[in-house]
């Protein structure tokens, strides 16, 4: 970016700041640890309460289901959502996408007794497949397999799994292997390699499209003083699933 471009941009986001400081946004999140947490002390817990510090606002992240914390983002019941795959704004128009990706994901094939290496979403065909309502990058990607299921929570994803119901469900790796060992499910593997791989981003229902300058100047300066290396390192680097 040219020097003119960001100061311009950090000149627009002190003028948001100083208007809207101390205003609380509601944000969703349909995710499961090491992202976020019943004690908020997760990634995406520690990071928004630290963004909010520095673009002078406060975040207050509300757990839904997937499908619904969308729908409330981009009905303006709630504020925003805490992150997701870049482009949903085509399917919720309501919805502003922060430019700035928080978190990568890599979503992986789990499996109990299929064994086989993972080449798009082709080789997933021959299977019953389960997926969690909601994750649109999945939902799109996972189709014509010979069943689907699509059910609202991580815990009921593998249970399926454990249960002989599906042969093969699809989700993010870290929270998927987080779950699993704390369900003790530890007869299901993981399938190489991943499915899909991206980046997640912040969305504001369009109401607060005025802030993005602000949260967007305040991710980048996260990134640059050391802050959210710091705060990955003690949360997801740090997560059950690696020990």
């Amino acid at each position: 970016m040219k020097p003119f471009r960001f100061s311009a941009l950090l000149l627009l986001a002190f003028v948001s700041v100083t208007s809207h400081a101390g205003q609380t946004l509601v944000i969703n999140s349909s995710y499961y640890p090491p992202f976020t947490t019943t004690e908020q002390t997760g990634f995406l817990d520690l990071f928004y309460k630290e963004l909010g510090k520095r673009a002078g606002l406060t975040f207050k992240i509300q757990t839904l289901p997937a499908e619904r914390a969308l729908g409330n983002a981009n009905s303006g019941i709630d504020d925003g959502d805490v992150c997701r795959i870049a482009g949903l704004d085509k399917t919720y128009p309501n919805l502003v996408q922060v430019s700035e990706p928080i978190l990568s994901y890599k979503m992986k094939v789990f499996s109990r007794k299929a064994n086989f290496t993972v080449h798009g979403a082709e080789s997933l065909k021959p299977y019953d497949v389960g997926i969690l309502t909601g994750w649109k990058i999945i939902e799109r990607t996972v189709v014509g397999t010979r069943s689907l299921s699509s059910v609202e929570t991580i815990d009921q994803l593998i249970k399926m799994l454990q249960n002989e119901k599906v042969d093969i469900i699809v989700i993010e790796e870290m929270q998927g292997r987080t779950l699993m060992k704390k369900m003790g499910a530890n007869n299901l593997k993981t399938l190489q390699p991943s499915l899909l791989e991206g980046e997640w981003y912040p969305y504001l229902n369009k109401k607060h499209a005025d802030l993005i300058p602000q949260i967007t100047v305040a991710i980048k300066s996260m990134k640059q003083d050391g802050t959210y290396q710091k705060l990955y390192n003690a949360t997801i680097n740090k997560a059950d699933w690696l020990n």
